[in-house]
């Protein structure tokens, strides 16, 4: 079972269909702090865990991470850009171990991060 940090609530990475589902891991919520410690300013939890049901009707994947409880969409006041440039040093200074991607949306403004499986290009930028 997720506990809540500093800033967060393990009830901001429930499903937001209103199934009150939520498998997040804890790696997710301690990310999230680790990059809002950083920021210095309040991180929004866009999404977090997804039921299968909410993570097709947005559009996920089937499987995707969120449904595993394995990612979190993020923005703040700062802007995507800056928060997926603070997420790319914190994991260059060995700050995030536990984060396998980060894809910084433009268009939404938003950085999805993820401790799912390790890829080879750990950083993206896409619409």
């Amino acid at each position: 079972m997720a506990n809540d940090t500093k800033n967060f609530k393990v009830s901001e990475f429930t499903c937001k269909c209103g199934c009150n589902q939520n498998k997040i891991d804890q790696r997710v919520i301690d990310m999230a702090q680790v990059i809002r410690d950083a920021m210095g300013v309040p991180v929004r939890i866009n999404s977090g865990y997804r039921c299968e049901k909410h993570n097709a009707k947005v559009g996920g994947v089937k499987g995707s991470y969120h449904s595993q409880g394995l990612a979190a969409d993020l923005s703040c006041s700062k802007g995507g850009k800056a928060l997926y440039l603070a997420i790319q040093k914190l994991w260059n200074e060995g700050k995030l171990p536990e984060l396998q991607w980060c894809k910084y949306y433009v268009k939404k403004n938003f950085c999805h991060i993820d401790c799912g499986k390790k890829r080879n290009n750990i950083f993206a930028v896409g619409d």
